[in-house]
């Protein structure tokens, strides 16, 4: 059994419901924080419940993954978007992170940076954690569900002129300003026993205006959740309510090529002339994301027995 939970807002103060057909059934308790509901078990979660209802279209959903929240994230996890990267084969799991206030909903507008040239769009699966994870942990297939909690569709907007053209190379920077961590509009709570068998057969997908641009299948992850969580034992702490992104598949608008790799390796210590060129190159071949774009990304189970909801996400500039 999995619960699909919702956090929103009718009034002033934010509510977290359970998904019921096309109503949100509000849960009765205090909840400050995703990893206070995710203390719960999903049964649980059911029983608080009454008969109150509200239509989802008259909520304003909200980001299901609260602040504070570290938000550690896979890159280049998926054969083609590392092909497209010009880092395949991968020997290694690369780790970064987000700032939590990057975090927002799934229907709320992504806010294009000032100056900002080569914004860009990451469909991703979240997994966020129900208790610590630490040195000394080890997590195996069989064990993913007694750390991870719920599971939840993201999106890693990021500012490649920023990543690329800031010195020495600002992922950080590129990838944690506010809006650019959309998150929901659902968590999925499974059963601790259903959590591994659920990570098997997740589709991702991501359109640009209606056009299809990103889709890829939870198989052809290269670094398994497990193992993600392992590395990340072995580096630093987290706490239950953290996120973690599994990494995008290919489609996304920055592609590698010969000259971005000479200009990245030709100009390392001159950031200004780096960034320039860049944004040059890259411009000239493909369009970035500007405001009016929509952005529509769904996640689902490969026989659609669980739906994980969709986001539709606007751009306007700051």
């Amino acid at each position: 059994m999995v619960v699909k939970v919702t956090r929103f807002t009718i009034g002033s103060e934010p509510l977290w419901g359970i998904l019921d057909g096309e109503e949100i059934a509000p849960i009765e308790g205090t909840f400050v924080s995703t990893a206070d509901i995710l203390r719960r078990p999903p049964a649980e979660l059911k029983t608080r419940t009454g008969a109150q209802r509200f239509p989802i279209s008259s909520a304003n959903i909200l980001s299901p993954v609260t602040a504070p929240a570290q938000i550690v994230c896979q890159g280049l996890n998926y054969a083609d978007h590392a092909d497209q990267s010009g880092h395949a084969p991968r020997q290694k799991n690369l780790l970064f992170m987000k700032a939590a206030s990057s975090l927002s909903g799934a229907f709320d507008p992504v806010i294009r940076p000032a100056g900002c040239q080569m914004l860009d769009y990451e469909v991703e699966l979240g997994l966020v954690l129900k208790r610590p994870l630490s040195v000394g942990d080890h997590v195996t297939r069989e064990t993913l569900g007694d750390f991870i909690g719920g599971l939840v569709l993201c999106n890693d907007v990021s500012a490649r002129d920023v990543m690329f053209g800031e010195a020495f190379l600002q992922w950080f920077r590129g990838k944690s300003a506010r809006t650019f961590c959309p998150c929901g509009p659902w968590l999925v709570i499974p059963e601790p026993e259903e959590v591994a068998e659920l990570l098997d057969r997740i589709e991702i997908r991501l359109w640009l205006n209606d056009e299809l641009r990103q889709s890829a299948h939870t198989r052809d992850l290269i670094f398994r959740p497990e193992t993600c969580l392992n590395d990340i034992a072995s580096l630093m702490d987290l706490s239950a309510g953290d996120l973690v992104l599994t990494g995008t598949p290919g489609g996304v608008i920055l592609q590698a090529s010969a000259p971005l790799a000479q200009i990245l390796t030709t100009k390392l210590f001159k950031d200004s002339e780096r960034k320039e060129a860049i944004v040059q190159e890259a411009t000239a071949h493909a369009r970035y994301l500007t405001p009016g774009d929509i952005m529509r990304a769904e996640m689902r189970t490969d026989d659609n027995t669980v739906d994980f909801g969709r986001q539709l996400l606007g751009v306007l500039d700051a």
